[in-house]
């Protein structure tokens, strides 16, 4: 049985110092669960703290001097955040229903709304 599971694509943790993380090789993934331990929880939000680490220039609030607050500004100011990924599921559904009709047209609905569910993304949306 195939399974589908989040994961993260993770950034080195070489020299960061704020928070405990637990050592990993860079542009590996990292399985999001509840059964992470904390410093895999520390690396996953260094993770999306670094990949939204961006200067601001859209009116929101400068960038703080302290060095947590400069890391964590884009995370915190930042608007939908994770609505990308459910973005890219949706998009993704909305590319199943045509391939499906095409390839597998008596079953294309069925199939459509099987993977909307599996991704959990809102039938109403794919």
């Amino acid at each position: 049985m195939i399974e589908i599971q989040p994961v993260l694509e993770i950034r080195a943790p070489d020299g960061f110092a704020l928070w405990p993380v637990a050592g990993a090789e860079p542009y590996g993934f990292l399985r999001l669960s509840g059964a992470l331990s904390p410093a895999e929880v520390g690396t996953a939000v260094m993770s999306i703290a670094a990949c939204n680490d961006c200067e601001p220039d859209d009116g929101r609030p400068p960038r703080p001097a302290d060095p947590l607050g400069a890391f964590l500004h884009g995370l915190l100011t930042l608007d939908d955040l994770l609505a990308c990924a459910e973005r890219d599921l949706t998009d993704f559904t909305h590319l199943v229903g045509p391939w499906a009709a095409r390839h597998v047209p008596g079953r294309a609905a069925a199939i459509t709304a099987a993977v909307a569910r599996a991704l959990a993304v809102r039938q109403g949306d794919a």
